[in-house]
């Protein structure tokens, strides 16, 4: 229970977000409103109305739920991915080994955007194969910290005492590995996930995620830039919802 009364911020806030995928003012994708567009705040509209007829607020709130879940698949392949990686390389020999660290040697140059090109060449436009170009260009620096913490737990000596006793693979990781990872892995997830969230925003504000209207918070900030001097707040509110979700996710407490 104290754990989560020092976490009601940050759950407070993505269970907000998640609710933009049942609980809108509006229809974030109706044109509903083509008299008034680019109307400011009225009691109706509190984010106002963008050039489209569309309720700001309600768009917002679903951008907010799909950067939060899309950026949350990308973080846990990403883990999964470089867990995946950790296990083979452990156990793979020398040759194996060298090779696995090459190739993400390798893999920490290559930019998340040419990742994201690369896979729309031969995967359909769409939230779903950013989010798996994210979790693939996140493996490099997520494998290199888990293994360094494996590494460094592996060599404290209440493993090397259970070794000693007579500990088998199981009981080593499940009572000697596992309660002290788990903090020190919960901080590199949150470090993924940060990561993962500002990478799929910039790619969808560079127009990767082939609806040009599809409501995230990266797509929103690129439709409403060019509307910066005349209204500002439509720029505003997707920048100050971003912000408020990567700082939910710096006040996880993990210990």
């Amino acid at each position: 229970m104290s754990r989560l009364r020092r976490n009601a911020y940050p759950l407070g806030c993505f269970f907000l977000c998640a609710l933009g995928f049942v609980v809108t003012p509006f229809d974030p994708y109706s044109q509903a409103f083509l008299g008034v567009v680019d109307a400011g705040f009225n009691w109706s509209h509190a984010f106002g109305i963008d050039e489209l007829g569309q309720d700001v607020l309600s768009r917002v709130w679903r951008g907010a739920a799909n950067t939060v879940f899309y950026a949350l698949l990308a973080s846990v392949g990403t883990l999964a991915f470089s867990t995946a990686l950790l296990a083979l390389e452990r156990k793979g020999g020398r040759w194996v080994s060298q090779a696995i660290l090459s190739v993400v040697s390798l893999g920490i140059a290559i930019p998340v955007m040419f990742l994201g090109l690369l896979f729309m060449i031969f995967m359909e436009r769409s939230p779903a194969t950013l989010s798996f170009a994210i979790s693939v260009a996140g493996v490099p620096l997520a494998f290199r910290q888990i293994r360094i913490l494996w590494i460094e737990q592996n060599a404290l000596a209440h493993v090397e005492a259970s070794r000693a006793i007579g500990g088998g693979a199981r009981h080593l990781f499940f009572f000697s590995l596992l309660p002290n990872v788990r903090p020190q892995f919960l901080e590199i997830w949150k470090l993924v996930y940060a990561i993962a969230i500002l990478e799929l925003s910039a790619l969808t504000f560079l127009g990767l995620a082939g609806d040009p209207n599809w409501a995230e918070l990266g797509t929103l900030l690129k439709m409403h830039q060019k509307h910066l001097l005349l209204d500002p707040l439509l720029v505003v509110w997707p920048g100050v919802t971003l912000c408020g979700i990567l700082w939910a996710i710096r006040t996880i407490k993990t210990d």
